[in-house]
């Protein structure tokens, strides 16, 4: 395909000379200042997963298509699965998931595209290595995602990741603007550290932020194009496999969305809108920035505004039960009085943890979000999302029918795979 063809077209130069740091202060390379983003803006739900493991098969089915086809509306846009090329497991994958999606969920679009393999097998093998060549291969793969799509916006999926509460414009768009999640919290663990030696190779100026909490991550198209470009030229080379290289070739953790993220941060700011939390001292953590780019308190939010949508499975298994509780939740916004939520009567305080930062960890890390003084706030934020959704629902601009998850479970059974149920 065109894609895969674009991306492999330049000779790969093979050099293990470190690139030097240059700390100067950010240039607006690319300005979007006047760029307006329709909240009606198609946006394309992208994953890259290897199709022929079976682990990964059972992840998609369990986690993302079984929550997708209830919590993400097809009106938004299409999904996009990106397999391995080279593979007969990852083109019978591919087939089968097209067939299920077309026969059982005729709305919802979907897309699979392949990518070949980087010319340079050093790319995704090295001496050294902190993951295997297929982990290396999705952190390769997560730069390029501009190639599968023309939709103007990207729902950036992780491989382990399912939605727990409806997707709403408002959780994607602060106004006109992408929102974007970060925190600085998770500093102390040495992968993250890790992440900001690898990010820092690349981009020449500091990290920004852990970003890798947070899915979907929602990211302009042409931000992938532009952050390539950039990292090219800092590390004066003609073809991305050279810098990736450059950036990614010792045992040091790589996060590309922290990556691409921290380049917006620095060039693209202004299409995006900023809430991060800081476990440092403001002062302290912006010495660290050129001047200029500095984090002020208008980027800061120690409680979401709104609800995460999703979560890691494999680090939040108990969350699985906030899956039935947002779909209750939603349905008595909507006026429906349903016999599965009647068994409940759930409430807003059993969706506090929806507004921390860090889901994997919420019940480990600190204290709930939403304790004391803060439920007011909590409730007021999570009240304004189910009545979101629930106008929605009346309005009949949103489906959410748990036969969608029954009919994704018995595909489950049938490919003779488990998974965690929902109820």
């Amino acid at each position: 395909m065109l894609g895969s063809l674009l991306m492999y077209l330049a000779f790969v130069v093979v050099t293990k000379e470190k690139p030097v740091m240059i700390r100067a202060p950010p240039q607006a390379r690319h300005s979007h200042k006047s760029t307006y983003t329709s909240r009606n803006t198609q946006i394309t739900l992208l994953l890259r997963m290897p199709g022929k493991i079976m682990d990964h098969r059972a992840r998609y089915y369990c986690d993302l298509f079984r929550s997708t086809v209830l919590f993400w509306p097809p009106s938004y846009g299409k999904t996009v699965i990106v397999l391995d090329e080279e593979s007969q497991g990852d083109h019978e994958f591919g087939e089968i998931v097209i067939n299920h999606t077309r026969k059982h969920f005729p709305e919802y679009r979907l897309e699979v595209k392949y990518e070949a393999l980087p010319k340079n097998k050093l790319v995704l093998e090295f001496p050294g290595a902190p993951r295997d060549p297929n982990y290396n291969r999705q952190l390769w793969s997560s730069f390029f995602f501009d190639l599968y799509t023309n939709d103007p916006i990207i729902a950036w999926m992780d491989s382990d990741v399912a939605f727990i509460t409806p997707v709403t414009k408002t959780s994607i768009f602060s106004g006109t603007k992408l929102r974007v999640l970060g925190w600085d919290c998770t500093f102390h663990f040495p992968w993250v550290k890790q992440w900001a030696v690898s990010s820092e190779r690349a981009l020449g100026l500091p990290y920004v932020a852990d970003y890798m909490s947070y899915f979907p991550v929602y990211i302009y198209r042409d931000t992938f194009l532009h952050c390539r470009e950039y990292i090219m030229k800092h590390l004066n080379v003609s073809d991305f496999e050279q810098a990736f290289r450059l950036f990614y070739f010792d045992g040091n953790w790589l996060s590309p969305v922290s990556v691409v993220l921290s380049y917006a941060w620095f060039f693209e700011r202004d299409r995006y809108d900023w809430n991060m939390k800081l476990c440092t001292d403001l002062t302290e953590y912006n010495k660290r920035f050129p001047v200029g780019a500095t984090i002020g308190p208008e980027h800061l939010e120690d409680i979401l505004s709104q609800p995460q949508t999703a979560f890691h499975v494999r680090y939040g298994e108990f969350l699985h039960a906030n899956v039935l509780i947002s779909y209750c939740l939603s349905q008595e916004a909507a006026g429906n009085h349903l016999d599965v939520c009647l068994k409940h009567n759930f409430s807003l305080s059993d969706n506090f943890d929806l507004l921390h930062h860090d889901l994997q960890r919420v019940k480990t890390i600190e204290t709930n979000t939403c304790a004391g003084k803060n439920a007011d706030y909590c409730l007021q934020v999570l009240g304004d999302h189910y009545k979101e959704v629930g106008l929605e629902i009346k309005n009949n601009l949103r489906q959410l029918n748990w036969r969608n998850v029954k009919a994704v479970e018995k595909l489950i059974k049938e490919m003779g795979m488990k998974c965690t149920y929902f109820i």
